[in-house]
């Protein structure tokens, strides 16, 4: 599967026109759009499907829609209101109204790693939502940090219901997050939700996926279903809870109400953990945006900089630790320490040479500082940013 092309210059299904891309992720683009029928906003959403998959997009419009309907009346303002789903071009559509919030995924991106307590309230939003739609046999299969959208005020809200099972293929989108038993082709049902839910604490815990996206859905979803778990460093309370989540047998997870008790203990431990969903955006008269980077001073560079450093260290989804074989494994996984996010990045952007966190990792603790960039040890590169800084990787 690869990008399909949406021009914007033509309304999609002659009704949507395209404006901006809201959010990436492996299989799936979203867009802020006009409706030009109601002259309101929406998110629509492209989903791939495999060449083969004719029938699913024939028979996806109902499933999604009635899906949908189904656990939105179960968990009213928890699931964003499916306008419309057709096919086009080969792709399946999505259209709902407008969420005035942000992907989780973007979230971590800006803000890093959350504490254990916000980590919990956030999983106790959508076990809420999970609870509801498996009481009536409803089962998302699709679950990621895409599909979960923080806002500033009032609970999570949960996207993507209805797709999983429109086509033979075991996993659409985000691989990554797949079940073992869905890797596998074997039929899916709630314990499905339940690893998915494990993966996403792990993500919004550890900083990367507990299985990294290697690029193929095929080799993506063999890893998740052989490879062993990246042990968690950062996870602390909900360290046993989250390894458990991850089993990989659906049998030995633990149950829906011993995982609600331990997210509910933890997060009462500290109320006041982290800032809110959307605390770091603003609001713009399209919905959501991120507040402008402010270029220039310490936390612009220092943000940039940890962007950099994780895109480089793979951080999510990028390069292997020792579980997946890759050489980036130790600096990424000793990158860990109390689970609240990291205040500034491994390679700080100034001319002083910091003391090396802590880590047992022979990478990270030889990283230079940018005063050293004249003469770089073995295996070190140069990145000049255009904002002005140079970072060793």
């Amino acid at each position: 599967m690869g990008w399909a092309h949406a021009s914007t210059d033509r309304p999609v299904a002659g009704r949507y026109r395209l404006v901006e891309i809201t959010h990436r992720e492996t299989n799936r683009v979203s867009w802020y759009a006009d409706d030009l029928r109601t002259g309101r906003p929406c998110l629509a959403t492209r989903i791939e499907l495999p060449a083969d998959a004719v029938e699913g997009v024939r028979r996806a419009p109902s499933r999604i829609l009635r899906a949908t309907e189904n656990v939105a009346r179960l968990c009213p303002d928890r699931i964003a209101g499916v306008v419309d789903a057709f096919g086009e071009g080969g792709c399946l559509w999505t259209v709902t109204s407008w969420i005035d919030g942000t992907p989780l995924d973007e979230v971590l991106l800006q803000q890093g790693t959350f504490a254990p307590a916000r980590a919990a309230r956030v999983a106790l939003d959508l076990l809420d939502v999970l609870d509801a739609a498996h009481a009536e046999a409803v089962t998302h299969g699709e679950l990621s940090p895409g599909q979960l959208h923080l806002r500033e005020t009032g609970p999570v809200v949960v996207t993507g219901y209805g797709v999983a099972g429109t086509t033979p293929a075991p996993r659409l989108t985000a691989p990554s997050y797949a079940a073992p038993e869905q890797a596998r082709n074997e039929q899916v049902g709630p314990a499905a939700d339940l690893w998915a839910l494990g993966a996403i604490l792990y993500t919004m815990l550890e900083g990367r996926p507990p299985f990294r996206d290697r690029g193929r859905i095929a080799a993506t979803l063999r890893g998740v279903d052989r490879l062993p778990l990246r042990p968690p460093v950062r996870c602390g309370p909900l360290t046993e809870v989250v390894t458990g989540l991850l089993r990989k047998e659906p049998r030995e997870r633990p149950g829906r109400q011993t995982v609600r008790d331990v997210l509910t203990r933890v997060s009462r431990e500290d109320p006041g953990a982290g800032p809110g969903p959307g605390e770091a955006y603003a609001r713009s008269g399209r919905g959501w945006k991120r507040k402008g980077v402010l270029v220039g001073t310490p936390l612009a560079v220092a943000t940039v900089t940890a962007a950099v450093v994780a895109a480089a260290t793979g951080l999510p989804g990028g390069s292997d630790d020792r579980a997946d074989g890759g050489p980036g494994a130790s600096a990424s996984a000793s990158a860990g320490g109390t689970g609240a996010a990291d205040p500034a990045p491994r390679v700080p952007p100034t001319s002083a040479a910091p003391s090396p966190p802590p880590s047992s990792s022979p990478s990270a603790a030889a990283t230079p500082s940018p005063s050293d960039l004249g003469a770089l040890p073995a295996g070190f590169r140069t990145y000049r940013a255009p904002e002005g800084f140079s970072v060793a990787l």
